[in-house]
């Protein structure tokens, strides 16, 4: 009898647990979410959409940045395809700024491309001494390696960007500041 109630206890104790957890959500077959979720990644607490503008800094300190353009070359050899990503940086400060940025982009399955001390050889994109005023917009590069990991890419994927300022000759590869974009599906092909 002291077996059977335990049983029943149990019972009602998994059906409780059933009734209060939330259903996992899934994509129907053949349709993409706009916005990628990558299981078992943390990604920034706020994405900016493509168009999206944000700034690094702070008072005459400050720099406007947007992504101006990402694109894709033809192959060039078997399996290798070349993804141009331009950012543009305003200078919305008192005094002339620098900055290195390297690019990562993450497909919808959490596989991430580029990176830091990856992405343009390992050189990241490197801007001009930007004037007060003034904007320079830089090309980063990441190279992929396979026809499927680049038609991963055009279902949607996050662009991490990360800014170093340059203020000598020496770069730290410690980001000061980190700027993620979606990059919509069919933006990459």
């Amino acid at each position: 009898m002291r077996t059977i109630a335990i049983l029943a206890i149990m019972v009602c104790c998994l059906l409780v647990v059933g009734c209060i957890s939330t259903p996992s959500t899934t994509t129907p077959p053949g349709t993409t979410s706009p916005v990628p979720t990558f299981p078992g990644k943390a990604l920034p607490d706020h994405i900016l959409p493509i168009n999206g503008t944000t700034t690094l800094g702070t008072g005459n300190n400050s720099m406007e940045v947007s992504l101006a353009s990402i694109e894709s070359d033809p192959p060039t050899d078997v399996n290798n395809r070349t993804i141009n990503i331009y950012v543009l940086a305003m200078n919305n400060g008192t005094t002339p700024r620098q900055f290195v940025w390297f690019c990562k982009l993450t497909n919808i399955y959490g596989n991430s491309f580029g990176g830091i001390g990856i992405s343009h050889m390992g050189n990241g994109a490197r801007s001009g001494n930007i004037l007060p005023g003034h904007g320079d917009a830089a090309r980063d590069y990441i190279i992929i390696h396979s026809d499927e990991s680049f038609a991963t890419l055009s279902k949607g994927a996050v662009l991490d960007v990360y800014f170093m300022e340059k203020t000598s000759d020496e770069i730290s590869m410690v980001p000061d500041y980190h700027v993620a974009w979606t990059i919509d599906p069919g933006m990459i092909k």
